[in-house]
């Protein structure tokens, strides 16, 4: 089969949604497909590359940092990914297109199947589905402005594919009569995998991984700090992993509320050190206020590492209150820091919780993921 992908992120620019279609076209090649994705160009990275046996190409776009992407660079994306995606498709001959995101990838698609009758597959991640209280606040009328766009672009694939049953219902309030199919994201069970931890309690290390944007909600944890502090029996530390253009915002704040001796700022890692990190770690954090279903939950699991995180769409599809870890309100100081001196305060209860998540965890493996989006592609190209 061959498999033409689209996403205006592709690692290593971007987040979450780039490593989704880097692990899934690794793995669509692994069992003997042919897969080439088209993604924006960035800096001085090869226009045209094979990795992992993909072969990788880049158009125009003018994206200007590796972390963010403003709402005009993604429209330079529809407009390049457009013309050289008609032209990649003519040399190609794809089978079946699979685009991340209805917007920005997704115009391509709908132009292909218009033009060539191929059908498409669009994967829903997040910020790309309309909801009330959007950030940034100006998605709002962004979302107003292109719901008609993205009912058509959803109408017209062969398959919607929500990474959460969250993202799923929120999805339905833009289009109440779409099929859609939830499959969820993954992560590499023989790269992420258990870790037997002690009750030493010198210090417990919490880690915390993403970009560092307002969305992802870095400050909130921050603002914890000085409630963790009062109530924690042990000495513990943070360790924030990522960069991007919040970094020095974030620094302020703990300057501001003197608490440097906790929080550590690491920085952006190679995907590779990943691993170290979760297993030199005791908890787990993300205070996002929107989410698909990130793959930093999926990988702390992996590690067998209890969660804190903010009760959003994809995070509650995979802890569940109590067994794994804890779900806060987003933004909530209070309730974050109240779970987080929880699990510091009870070594035996952060343990076991960290034993559950790696249960829960293992029918999530990219190759399981990787092979139901096979099935849908079959099915598509069957039915054309």
């Amino acid at each position: 089969m061959k498999i033409l992908m689209f996403n205006y992120e592709f690692p290593p620019i971007g987040g979450g949604g780039g490593w989704v279609t880097y692990f899934l076209g690794k793995h669509f090649v692994s069992v003997g497909h042919q897969v080439t994705i088209v993604t924006s160009q960035f800096q001085d990275l090869p226009v045209n590359e094979i990795i992992e046996g993909m072969n990788i190409i880049r158009v125009p776009t003018l994206r200007k940092s590796p972390d963010v992407c403003s709402v005009h660079e993604m429209m330079t994306y529809v407009v390049s990914s457009t013309y050289y995606g008609h032209l990649i498709a003519n040399d190609f001959h794809p089978d079946i297109v699979q685009v991340f995101f209805g917007i920005p990838s997704g115009i391509c698609a709908y132009w292909l199947r218009k033009v060539r009758k191929l059908p498409y597959v669009v994967f829903l991640g997040g910020r790309d589905v309309p909801r009330i209280n959007p950030d940034p606040p100006y998605y709002r009328w962004l979302y107003w402005l292109l719901k008609p766009v993205i009912r058509s672009i959803w109408r017209s694939a062969d398959q919607v594919i929500a990474c959460s049953y969250g993202l799923k219902q929120l999805a339905m309030q833009t289009d109440n009569k779409l099929p859609i199919t939830v499959l969820p994201d993954g992560l590499e069970l023989d790269r992420f995998v258990y870790t037997n931890r002690s009750l030493n309690n010198s210090c417990i290390r919490i880690l915390t991984v993403g970009r560092l944007i307002p969305r992802k909600g870095f400050q909130h944890l921050i603002r914890a700090v000085p409630k963790i502090i009062q109530s924690a029996k042990y000495p513990f530390k943070i360790e924030i992993v990522g960069d991007g253009p919040y970094r020095a915002e974030l620094k302020k704040l703990v300057h501001k509320l003197q608490i440097g001796v906790y929080i550590q700022f690491s920085g952006s890692v190679d995907y590779g050190e990943l691993p170290r990190k979760y297993h030199q770690s005791d908890i787990f954090t993300l205070c996002s206020s929107a989410e698909g279903m990130p793959l930093v939950v999926l990988e702390a699991m992996g590690a067998g590492l209890p969660i804190v995180a903010s009760r959003v769409q994809g995070i509650e599809d995979l802890v569940t209150y109590g067994e794994n870890g804890y779900l806060v309100s987003t933004g909530n100081t209070e309730e974050i820091a109240e779970k987080i001196v929880a699990l510091i305060n009870k070594p035996h209860e952060r343990l076991h919780m960290g034993r559950v998540s790696y249960q829960k965890v293992q029918p999530y493996d990219w190759k399981n993921i990787a092979e139901s989006y096979l099935e849908i592609y079959q099915r598509s190209i069957g039915s054309k």
